[in-house]
């Protein structure tokens, strides 16, 4: 019983010891973003693997580095893998929004639209959750899954599909473990509104950009349009039967397959390119 004892705190410690680390890292790698380095903080945000608490902060954090960079695909290949439903109570506003411009970057209009749709679908249920905390008196509930931080350490994963319904990372703020810590319920209840308060204005924040995506989206199809419209006109053809002609029906759910092998998708240029962060 003695050793079984020994072998959970060690492997306690150990998982402190790991979260400190990581803790580490993001701040070394920050730094070194700040300061435009940023293979350097690149290659510090890859030191983190999928089992920490800040692995999807990591890979969110080095989506921004390869946005900055311009290097959109790398961008998106981890945005890609954070955004996905496994993730969706545990993800922020701001990194569907990024993922969204990226999209817009690379012209990909059909993953813009989807996006915005998903952002609303899975940002509208954290808004009346939050909400309802701001508004509402703390439950029992809730009063016992913050007590579980006083005898062991909680992370988002932990806490599963329950995740969106709390602000984001709660269980990190000093403040509102001390309170937990000495059993103030009303001081814990009021630090819990703030951090909802300013996860809502996050999610404000970034409903905003999604807008100026939305409409630059807009923007970039009808120019493409009215070029498309400038070029068929200048279009001669001559020696046309019109009862010979064949109308092939087109949709996205088809492929013909002589066109397969021959699709061509150069992202670097992308000639409507003109949104900024």
């Amino acid at each position: 019983m003695v050793k079984l004892i020994s072998s959970i705190l060690l492997t306690f410690s150990f998982s402190l010891t790991l979260a400190a680390n990581d803790k580490d890292r993001m701040n070394k790698a920050r730094v070194l973003y700040e300061n435009g380095k940023f293979p350097e903080a690149i290659a510090i945000y890859s030191k983190i693997q999928p089992s920490s608490d800040f692995w999807l902060e990591a890979l969110e954090e080095r989506a921004w580095v390869h946005t900055r960079q311009g290097k959109f695909e790398d961008a998106l290949a981890d945005l890609q893998s954070i955004t996905s439903p496994v993730w969706a109570p545990q993800v922020g506003p701001e990194t569907y929004m990024l993922s969204t411009f990226v999209s817009l970057k690379i012209c990909a209009y059909k993953d813009v639209l989807k996006k915005v749709d998903i952002f609303k679908q899975r940002m509208l249920p954290r808004i009346e959750a939050l909400q309802s905390m701001i508004d509402k008196p703390m439950s029992d509930d809730v009063w016992q899954i913050l007590i579980k931080t006083k005898k062991s350490k909680l992370t988002m994963s932990g806490l599963g599909p329950q995740a969106d319904k709390y602000p984001r990372y709660f269980y990190r703020d000093d403040q509102l473990l001390k309170h937990v810590k000495h059993g103030h319920r009303e001081k814990t209840q009021a630090r819990l509104r703030v951090l909802a308060r300013h996860d809502l204005d996050e999610i404000e924040t970034n409903l905003k950009k999604m807008k100026i995506i939305d409409v630059e989206l807009i923007q970039n199809v009808l120019t493409m349009d009215k070029d498309q419209k400038s070029k068929s006109t200048n279009l001669k053809f001559s020696g046309i039967d019109k009862n010979k002609d064949v109308s092939f029906p087109v949709n996205d759910d088809e492929v013909w397959v002589d066109e397969v092998g021959h699709f061509q998708v150069k992202a670097e240029n992308c000639p409507y390119r003109g949104a900024s962060l």
